[in-house]
């Protein structure tokens, strides 16, 4: 996971015993350096004129927020003129509580401070977070790291490029995007590129190279229907190996095939274990061009620093929802070995995997063009869901042989019907644990419109 990094800067007055003031910024430069975040930092601004040093000294370093750490009361016009200097920025406003000596709670006054600040933030269109310590109480470290990886996502995604083979799988509804909108309220580029060239690049490949990679992904594969046939094996692992060199040429972040109408009518291959390939080498995976869910899983990804997936809804119970995909799971979700079954039929050559899927907490989110009501230009929502992934039911999708697809059996913290009230999509981004504040964090920083059921 890439360091967080934030500038840093206390506010007090020069009246209330300023060598003090300078131990105890200290102490919360301490707390947050040993919480994982790279400071950088200038000396407090406790009167007129300091600001100026302290402006100058922020922007001589690149970071991803700031953190404005109000340790008693302020000089105002220092303070302000500091903040409306990076307005443009994400901060956090920080109110420092005070600490007891012998039987008396000495305060400096933070509160005042931090409370005059405020709401001038909300007026000048800042995006902030207000957070604060009790008395004697340590730092929520923890609510500024969650809001300063918000942060950094939303500039990573300032530079994000996805990539498509195709377009528009099926004609689904649920997957187009208007790409000048993506770009101008999040920040991915998109790109396409085409089916021929990805069976040029695949040609292209060296056949070595190629048996050593086949020899090294499948080296702990089982196959409980019985070993595919070798080149059924190799074509696989080709598009995998042509598809990240795509990615690594074009610069992709995470990747989507046109799959139904365009790998299996056209190719002669199944797309799941090549892009579960894919998404095992770094570069998140989704079906059916659904660039919302590609983009989600990015958000996911760097805000937790872990694999993510996509997952599709099979079956709604009124308890649980079977969430599965047809063949798809990045190797780090699995538990086990590898499960590899062939569903080579007359017309197509392919393998997929039927391995079992990791259980645990789970975040789930889809984003999604949203028209905004009358009043309100288009915009973006995202659909942000908790819960816990237990052991699904053997189960399998119509037609095809067990076992089951990855899947799990997934309890929601809030209700079945919420969830399917408010569905934007058959496919949710997904990652272990809980992931739903730094995304709700995410969603006021870019303005996206959340709905959380938790």
């Amino acid at each position: 996971m890439e360091t967080l990094k934030a500038g840093y800067v206390a506010l007090g007055t020069e009246f209330y015993v300023p060598e003090r003031l300078k131990e105890i910024s200290a102490g919360a430069e301490k707390q947050l350096a040993d919480g994982g975040i790279e400071l950088v930092q200038t000396e407090p601004v406790f009167a007129l004129g300091q600001e100026e040093r302290a402006i100058r000294e922020l922007r001589a370093e690149p970071w991803d927020f700031l953190i404005v750490n109000v340790i008693n009361w302020i000089d105002p016009r220092a303070a302000t003129r500091l903040l409306y200097e990076f307005r443009h920025q994400p901060l956090v406003l920080y109110s420092y509580g005070g600490f007891t000596e012998g039987d008396t709670l000495i305060s400096p006054a933070a509160g005042a401070g931090s409370t005059a600040l405020r709401y001038p933030l909300e007026r000048w269109g800042v995006k902030f977070k207000y957070l604060f310590n009790g008395p004697d109480m340590p730092m929520d470290v923890e609510g500024i790291v969650k809001f300063g990886r918000a942060a950094q996502v939303m500039r990573k995604l300032g530079h994000a490029r996805v990539g498509l083979v195709g377009w528009n799988d099926m004609g689904l509804y649920t997957t187009g995007y208007n790409p000048t909108a993506l770009r101008g309220k999040i920040g991915p580029e998109v790109e396409s590129f085409d089916m021929l060239q990805l069976e040029r690049k695949m040609d292209a490949l060296d056949d070595e190279i190629v048996k050593a990679e086949v020899a090294r992904v499948t080296q702990n594969w089982e196959y409980p229907l019985g070993k595919p046939r070798d080149e059924v094996i190799e074509r696989a692992v080709r598009m995998y190996m042509a598809t990240v060199e795509f990615c690594r040429e074009k610069n992709f972040s995470a990747i989507s095939y046109k799959c139904v109408e365009g790998i299996s009518l056209c190719m002669n291959a199944v797309h799941s274990v090549p892009s579960a390939l894919v998404a095992s080498a770094g570069y998140p995976y989704v079906d059916e061009n659904d660039v919302g869910n590609l983009v989600a899983e990015l958000m996911l990804k760097w805000i937790s620093g872990k694999q993510v997936t996509f997952l599709e809804h099979y079956e709604h119970h009124p308890e649980w929802i079977l969430l599965g995909v047809d063949g798809f799971i990045p190797d780090q979700l699995i538990d086990g070995n590898p499960q590899i079954k062939d569903i080579s039929t007359v017309l197509l050559d392919g393998i997929a995997h039927c391995s079992r899927m990791r259980t645990g907490r789970l975040t789930l989110a889809c984003l999604s063009e949203d028209d905004g009501g009358p009043a309100q230009s288009a915009g973006y929502r995202m659909h942000i869901v908790t819960g816990e992934g237990k052991t699904p039911p053997q189960w399998v999708e119509m037609g095809v042989p067990l076992p089951s697809w990855p899947s799990v059996k997934f309890y929601p913290d809030g209700s079945v019907r919420s969830i399917l009230d408010h569905v934007q999509s058959q496919h949710f981004a997904a990652v272990f644990g809980d992931y739903a504040e730094e995304l709700l964090d995410l969603c006021y920083l870019l303005d996206i419109k959340p709905i959380l059921d938790r």
